[in-house]
């Protein structure tokens, strides 16, 4: 059967406990997060399957299949962009923590374990979401520090309606700020998930052709604001000595 007729998963409630305890005891460990997404995702996938096909941008993309993978391992490509562009920016991100977008593949298979590509629609959107998410970072400001991985999360939401990004980002980001002790962590969650719904559909896009534009101009084209209220919570922890990575492009914010 295709995965675009399957009947939606029952959520396993005791999987996504398992992959929310491991998250919050390590918040890097991304292959918690596609584990606690399989859990939950019931009806959703179904959700953003029929918004592809309502939108005019999302049935291009359909119709296209162009693979955003395929682009986003030309590492070499990439790094010869000059600086500021998404393309480069994007790269240096990956570089400066380690990350590849092949990495994120296999990740994401031990996450979620193995879904055929039968040339559904939906292996096809699922993969595309998945390939982009460092470029969600790069596009949103938001680093890979705890606070930003929960800030990106919430600003993806309106894009993917993803649940377990709801979960993580809702229940993240009041950890952190009991953690930090620092209650702007939780302002600066709702202001990402604010600035992910005004802003463009970024699924939607070809992505690929926004690489070797200037970040700055692709932000301000597509009504992604400054995430102001995370980096002044970077900038506070900074100067109280806990000092945390730069975010993607701050420069460019």
């Amino acid at each position: 059967m295709s995965l675009d007729h399957e009947p939606p998963t029952p959520i396993r409630w005791l999987d996504a406990l398992r992959a929310a305890l491991a998250l919050r005891r390590n918040p890097q460990d991304t292959e918690q997060v596609f584990r606690l997404g399989e859990a939950i995702k019931g009806k959703s996938p179904f959700v953003l399957l029929a918004r592809f096909r309502a939108d005019p941008m999302g049935r291009q993309r359909l119709a296209e299949r162009r693979s955003l993978l395929d682009t986003l391992t030309r590492t070499e490509w990439l790094a010869s962009l000059p600086a500021g562009t998404v393309g480069r920016t994007y790269h240096d991100f990956l570089a400066e923590q380690g990350l590849s977008a092949q990495g994120l593949v296999e990740i994401s298979k031990a996450g979620m374990g193995h879904m055929p590509d039968d040339g559904s629609d939906r292996y096809f959107i699922a993969s595309r979401l998945r390939d982009m998410h460092d470029l969600f970072h790069v596009l949103s400001g938001y680093g890979r520090d705890e606070l930003g991985e929960v800030c990106v999360l919430a600003f993806s939401y309106p894009h993917q309606h993803t649940r377990s990004f709801a979960v993580i980002a809702s229940t993240g980001c009041l950890v952190i700020a009991r953690r930090w002790r620092h209650p702007g962590a939780i302002a600066a969650a709702w202001q990402a998930w604010r600035q992910g719904r005004q802003c463009a559909w970024l699924p939607g896009l070809v992505l690929e052709d926004l690489l070797t534009r200037s970040l700055h101009e692709v932000r301000r084209e597509l009504g992604i604001r400054p995430p102001t209220r995370y980096l002044k919570v970077l900038d506070d922890l900074n100067r109280r000595g806990d000092p945390l990575p730069t975010p993607p492009g701050k420069l460019a914010a």
